[in-house]
């Protein structure tokens, strides 16, 4: 496939010829798209990604990482990593998309990339924050027990009345 539609030299069949080059219009939709959060809630994540000069399964690490019972330290910093990869990888598609002359075929795979990328991206965030509630749950309890601690020895110091 590739981007041989880069030369605007061949004919239009009644603008319903996908191999034509992307409109301003046409572009502008697939632009306003990846910014909708409905549109690409819907996405399969890409299987696999190209990602800091290495390809990975990103379909099957997503899917461990937010499967895994617990998180390691390791873990979550790996999820940073790849949130900060993948939107990395998303802002230069969509820069790519929203500046290249490309084929209308060409800017739907761009635009189906960019939308799975940004799928993984929120499912990785959700296990950052099932990570920061338990975290935050385990510091309440902590305080709570804390506070009996600390109100069983007020009451073993107490003096009788």
């Amino acid at each position: 496939m590739g981007d041989s539609g880069a030369h605007s030299g061949h004919s239009h069949v009644g603008g319903l010829d996908a191999r034509h080059l992307l409109t301003p219009e046409e572009r502008a939709k697939m632009i306003a798209r990846i910014h909708s959060l409905v549109y690409w809630v819907g996405m399969l994540i890409p299987e696999r990604e190209l990602l800091g000069g290495s390809e990975i399964d990103l379909r099957e690490v997503v899917y461990n990482l937010t499967t895994k019972e617990k998180l390691t330290e390791e873990d979550v910093a790996k999820v940073n990593e790849l949130i900060r990869l993948l939107k990395e990888k998303a802002r230069s598609l969509e820069t790519r998309l929203s500046r290249d002359p490309m084929t209308v075929d060409a800017a739907k795979n761009l635009l189906e990339e960019i939308c799975g990328l940004l799928r993984a991206v929120d499912e990785l965030r959700s296990v950052e924050t099932l990570e920061k509630a338990e975290l935050s749950k385990a510091e309440i309890m902590g305080r709570i027990e804390d506070a009996k601690r600390w109100q069983k020895f007020l009451d073993a110091i107490k003096l009788p009345s």
